[in-house]
């Protein structure tokens, strides 16, 4: 089971030095991006909300999807289109090598992501799950 859970506030840039035109450019840029993954993710949206741009994602697949449709590249593909954006990616892999127990947390900051270790809903057994339900 592939799971995840994530978010981004979709920026062009840290600092104030935004302009309305370029933040638009981006969030076309942005959605044009996530619609070219549609229908093939199951949650990926995104949408202005009091001025700022929000992405948001969710999804269950059975399997580790594929590079394209992978919540990660998207999150880092984000990152690149809009160097500004932050937000997080909580990802649950039950298949992978090593932390197939525990959430993996990805941070987007300043349009760069990094793994970092879940403190909070890992390990999966006994935090969350019995034993028994896996």
């Amino acid at each position: 089971m592939y799971q995840y859970h994530g978010w981004a506030v979709i920026l062009e840039s840290t600092g104030d030095e935004a302009s309305n035109e370029r933040e638009v450019n981006i969030f076309n840029t942005v959605k044009k991006y996530i619609e070219d993954l549609q229908p093939n993710v199951d949650v990926l949206d995104m949408k202005a909300i009091n001025g700022q741009f929000h992405l948001w994602m969710t999804g269950l697949w059975n399997r580790e999807p594929s590079a394209k449709f992978n919540p990660v590249e998207i999150m880092k593909n984000v990152g690149i289109i809009a160097p500004g954006s932050y937000g997080m990616l909580y990802v649950f892999n039950d298949e992978h090598p090593k932390h197939f127990n525990e959430f993996k947390v990805y941070v987007l900051a300043r349009g760069n992501i990094e793994e970092r270790d879940d403190p909070f809903l890992s390990p999966l057994i006994p935090v969350v799950a019995d034993d028994s339900e896996y």
